[in-house]
């Protein structure tokens, strides 16, 4: 994950041979500035996320647990914005926009999940 490698240089380059580093500065998602506040608030209330267990695996071949991501709770954006004194405007907006990049992300979380298993459980 990029986080701990892009998280070491914030916003200055990394150093000339850090290539791991470089790839994720240069993938690094720099948000438009009207969109920073829902940006924030999908960050701040993403610790609050449950996941749902499964386990796949048979016999004595390949064994695979994984943790399906579910959707944020409405309680927890809308606390958020309550902490955070946004009038009703800003709530609803940073709400819609929470909601939508949330779906996204489940989308492609389910999306890697299926392909890793597809790969571990693929015959040989």
């Amino acid at each position: 994950m990029d986080g701990p490698v892009a998280g070491r240089c914030g916003v200055l380059p990394p150093p000339k041979h850090e290539w791991e580093a470089w790839d994720a500065w240069l993938r690094k998602v720099d948000p438009e500035p009207a969109n920073m506040l829902p940006w924030r608030c999908w960050h701040g209330v993403a610790g609050t996320r449950l996941h749902r267990p499964e386990g796949f695996g048979a016999g004595m071949g390949a064994i695979r647990n994984v943790a399906y991501p579910q959707p944020l709770a409405d309680a927890e954006i809308l606390l958020w914005c309550q902490m955070h004194l946004l009038n009703e405007a800003e709530t609803d907006f940073t709400f819609q926009l929470v909601k939508s990049m949330d779906q996204t992300f489940l989308q492609i979380r389910n999306r890697q999940i299926k392909l890793d298993l597809e790969y571990t459980f693929r015959k040989k």
